[in-house]
């Protein structure tokens, strides 16, 4: 099946950051770099620094999907379109695994946002988790995203654990290729939010709403 972001998901680089890589400005040039970390063991005394990101198990294509995701509410854009800046993220988790998100924070009588946390390897210094977005996919638009359980993430501090051990409680989620700012898109992320989600069905939720909590 032909997707509309078909040379991004092929594309080496947006996978690395699906991985969990880390990237930042090279010292010197104009190029971005991974990050590394000495490592006496590793060829060439070094290895690439994994945090977050997905064990990607396989493809998935998307089509008319509803997706969710856990975002920053000071990111929000102003006027008609406030949402399009949260839109623009690779990161996502269709309806039923948000629907499963929502069972197993009732069911252990958690708040939704350290279930999150937890089940999406969410730190704190990544985003505030203080607002849920939710968008349809455009009719028509066929996407190849990443689909796979989080790896664990650590940052600022804090460091949320994706047991391997324990597969049934892998949650998975979604790494749309095309989306987001990273270098190798050219800034077109939130020109492909504006062209692929049906903006008449974007919403926002707060996530720490009596319904969604104990």
């Amino acid at each position: 099946m032909t997707t509309v972001n078909e040379a991004w998901w092929t594309n080496s680089t947006l996978r690395q950051e699906a991985e969990g890589y880390q990237w930042r400005n090279a010292n010197h040039g104009p190029r971005r770099t991974l990050v590394t970390a000495p490592d006496a063991a590793a060829p060439g005394g070094f290895h690439y620094v994994r945090t977050g990101g997905l064990i990607i198990k396989r493809r998935l294509v998307l089509q008319s999907d509803m997706l969710y995701r856990f975002a920053a509410a000071r990111y929000l854009g102003t006027g008609p379109q406030a949402l399009l800046p949260l839109l623009n993220s690779p990161w996502w988790m269709n309806d039923d695994r948000m629907a499963l998100l929502l069972s197993r924070a009732r069911a252990t009588g958690s708040r939704l946002v350290d279930t999150a946390r937890r089940q999406l390897a969410l730190p704190e210094d990544w985003t505030d988790c203080d607002i849920i977005v939710r968008a349809r996919l455009n009719r028509g638009v066929v996407l190849a995203a990443h689909a796979g359980p989080g790896r664990t993430a650590s940052a600022g501090g804090s460091t949320y654990t994706i047991a391997q051990e324990a597969p049934h409680l892998f949650m998975d989620q979604i790494y749309l290729p095309g989306l987001g700012r990273h270098p190798a898109l050219n800034g077109m992320g939130e020109r492909n939010a504006r062209l692929w989600f049906d903006l008449t069905t974007a919403a926002s939720f707060d996530p720490n709403a009596r319904g969604f909590n104990p």
